[in-house]
């Protein structure tokens, strides 16, 4: 049998680890958890339950936090009224833990009580349904039967309309509080709550797909070129347009949105696509903000490739296009890959520009969008908010996993014969 040549500090540092690591995954997840969570939830409140399960909820209590009532506890409930309880010794009794089940004292509450059961147990209070009525049934027979007093103690507890209301609706009710309903209104637009609003946020993903998919694309092929250039070629000036490249980097975009703005505003009275409320403007903008910082990263890239390879391609008679496209790009997949993700990743998660550029609702990308859900006077809708931000994340992830492989493959694997 094989010994184990950990020792006791091994061991002791190996239990840290785990413990660090899952602490770690706990801060990660947890607000992810929250927000999956959160999509799931008719709740719309910001401040909600991690998991809100369906409930009968007891609606004299307007807070969604504390109007939860278990079944056990609600068929006990109606027992103890209907055998003529009051409120604080029903308080009392609910608070004592050991009382698991109460055994209605009077006859004349057994007949009212195993309708009120299969009502519950069927988790409706629909005034229309059969078993509700048959509830009812049972109740008014129970009220010819007993002192009015008793009558008048019921209605109190157990019904929202009381004082000469004929029709009784029952003061507790079965809550649904899980549905993909703001899943739903992703892709038709219509938000709870907000009759007549529209939001069309499966069209805001779209946007953001092709304006983030668009820059990706465009931003990945001129840095290769130019990266490649930079790294492979001597000419006049290549130091210094690699410092004007690094000043640029330094400065953030948004210190230019005035100038952007107004630039964008001139070249859409020459040319209108290119304009304000354009995804094609906004486009123009995205290209020039990511390239300086590609085109660094890139060109190390590029210099940790062996010129061998290129070299030995020129004498066996390939052109330096030849060369760039046949040997050195499928070596450079993983950098390549990176900066797609990159590019991609920080447009279509980009919100101040967006804002700048865009007026037009049809127009906005996904983080401009969804604003709408987290205005002060509108965050009972943080539900619909969870459930976009969850399917909006889809492209990143697709994207990350059709790549992944790319990313973690070798340097220059397979480039030299053995």
């Amino acid at each position: 049998m094989r010994k184990s040549n950990k020792t006791a500090g091994d061991i002791i540092k190996e239990i840290l680890s785990h413990i660090v690591l899952i602490f770690v995954a706990m801060i990660v997840l947890l607000p992810i958890i929250y927000v999956i969570s959160a999509g799931f939830r008719t709740n719309q409140a910001i401040y909600g339950p991690l998991v809100d399960v369906n409930t009968w909820t007891d609606t004299s209590i307007a807070n969604r936090r504390n109007n939860k009532i278990t079944k056990p506890i609600l068929k006990n409930r109606i027992a103890m009224v209907l055998d003529g309880e009051t409120k604080d010794n029903i308080a009392k009794i609910e608070a004592d833990k050991k009382v698991k089940k109460y055994v209605p004292k009077l006859e004349t509450t057994k007949p009212v009580l195993e309708k009120a059961i299969i009502m519950i147990d069927k988790n409706t209070r629909n005034l229309e349904s059969k078993e509700y009525k048959e509830f009812i049934e049972a109740y008014d027979n129970w009220k010819n039967s007993v002192d009015p007093a008793l009558v008048e103690s019921a209605e109190k507890q157990l019904f929202e309309n009381y004082y000469g209301i004929d029709e009784h609706k029952f003061l507790y009710k079965y809550d649904v509080r899980t549905s993909f309903a703001n899943f739903h209104a992703f892709f038709t637009g219509k938000i709870p709550n907000a009759e007549g609003a529209k939001y069309p946020m499966f069209q805001w993903m779209l946007n953001s797909i092709f304006v983030a998919g668009t820059v990706a694309i465009i931003q990945v092929i001129v840095t290769a070129l130019a990266a490649y250039v930079l790294s492979r070629f001597r000419f006049s000036g290549k130091k210094e347009s690699l410092m004007v490249l690094l000043t640029i980097q330094v400065f953030p975009g948004t210190m230019a949105m005035v100038a952007l703005y107004l630039l964008l505003q001139y070249l859409g009275g020459i040319i209108p696509a290119f304009g304000i409320d354009r995804k094609i403007g906004l486009i123009l903008i995205y290209l020039g903000g990511g390239l300086p910082f590609n085109i660094w990263m890139v060109k190390g890239y590029f210099d940790s490739i062996p010129k061998a390879l290129e070299e030995s391609a020129t004498i066996d008679g390939a052109t330096t296009w030849q060369s760039f496209t046949m040997i050195i790009l499928p070596l450079v997949q993983p950098i390549l890959a990176v900066t797609t993700i990159l590019s991609f990743v920080g447009q279509y998660n980009e919100f101040v520009l967006a804002a700048v550029v865009l007026n037009k609702q049809e127009n906005y990308t996904l983080p401009l969008g969804l604003r709408f859900f987290m205005n002060a006077q509108q965050d009972a809708r943080f539900g619909v908010f969870s459930a976009a931000s969850i399917i909006g994340s889809l492209p990143i992830v697709v994207l990350w996993l059709a790549l992944q492989n790319r990313i973690i493959s070798g340097l220059t694997g397979g480039a030299v014969k053995g």
